[in-house]
């Protein structure tokens, strides 16, 4: 910090340095040089406008204390002034605030849409998105229920984030699949291109590249990552596709239940089951006719048509 030179009234040196401290003794607690939002936010010329206004106010013999309170209410504006500088994204969030607003869709519909910054998300049936009308200060965050494919505008200085219950991702510019249906027991994330970060509860957080997949366990916390995933045909729902490859069997029926509108009920001894077919253009019929097959067993369907129940010998 610059020497001062007094060229006004005698002020005793210990007096100087109790202003110099004071003042300092702010910036230091704010710690304005290390907060990334504020590197417009020139320290020095604050500091010489405090001392400046300081210095201006008449020295009396006899009324010091006055002369110090009005000191202390210069310090005061220009230390909220430097509050407001750093968070100036709350700020304006109260002053002028963004609207908020959904995207959802049915159970056998599927959406595109384009966000502010050129990002392009496809939501699959029975989901929805949260987003602001445009992104806003150091990040662009949005939140999934549901599944989404999202091709992400590169930004190095905004990053992107999906929120989906207590799970976060996090990217700078790529493309992937999250899925987090409220009544499924996982959230999973799948990367097509770039690099992924995914931030779960009780986790360090999992880097992923093209063709890695993490699943988080909801109720055992546990993150799980697979190799050489087919994204293609996992995020086919894109083109009304309906492709499963390795797929456990529940979350099969899971989609099943949302594309036909159904209720489908396995026995317990088919949870291990997985399921590798392509049922694009196949009536829903045929498809618990394939899955009934493959699980070797049967596919009872209700008198009234609206559910299935699933039953065989296992895999």
């Amino acid at each position: 910090m610059r020497k001062f030179t007094f060229l006004r009234k005698k002020i005793e040196a210990k007096d100087r340095a109790l202003q110099e401290n004071l003042v300092q003794k702010y910036f230091d607690e704010l710690e304005l040089g290390k907060e990334a939002d504020a590197s417009d936010f020139d320290r020095n010329a604050v500091y010489s406008r405090i001392t400046d206004q300081i210095d201006a106010m008449p020295a009396y013999k006899n009324n010091v204390k006055k002369r110090w309170i009005a000191a202390a209410s210069v310090i005061a504006v220009i230390v909220t002034a430097g509050l407001l500088y750093q968070n100036k994204n709350q700020v304006m969030d109260v002053v002028s605030p963004i609207a908020q607003k959904e995207l959802t869709t049915g159970g056998k519909q599927v959406a595109s849409f384009t966000l502010s910054d050129g990002t392009k998300v496809w939501l699959n049936g029975d989901s929805k998105m949260s987003y602001p009308e445009t992104f806003r200060g150091d990040k662009r965050e949005i939140i999934i229920t549901g599944e989404a494919f999202l091709e992400v505008a590169h930004d190095d200085k905004m990053p992107f984030i999906v929120r989906t219950g207590d799970v976060r991702t996090q990217v700078l510019g790529t493309s992937f699949n999250v899925k987090a249906y409220p009544e499924e027991s996982f959230v999973k994330v799948d990367v097509a291109t770039g690099k992924v970060g995914v931030i779960a509860p009780a986790n360090k957080t999992v880097f992923l590249t093209p063709r890695q997949e993490v699943l988080f366990d909801k109720k055992t916390r546990v993150a799980t990552i697979a190799e050489n995933v087919d994204i293609t045909a996992l995020a086919g729902w894109k083109e009304g596709n309906f492709i499963v490859k390795n797929m456990p069997l529940a979350e099969v029926l899971s989609v099943i239940q949302r594309r036909f509108g159904v209720q489908v009920k396995a026995d317990s001894n088919l949870a291990q089951c997985s399921i590798t077919a392509n049922f694009t253009n196949v009536s829903l019929q045929n498809v618990m006719k394939i899955v009934a097959k493959l699980v070797k067993g049967k596919a009872v369907q209700s008198t009234d048509g609206n559910s299935y129940k699933l039953t065989g010998k296992g895999c």
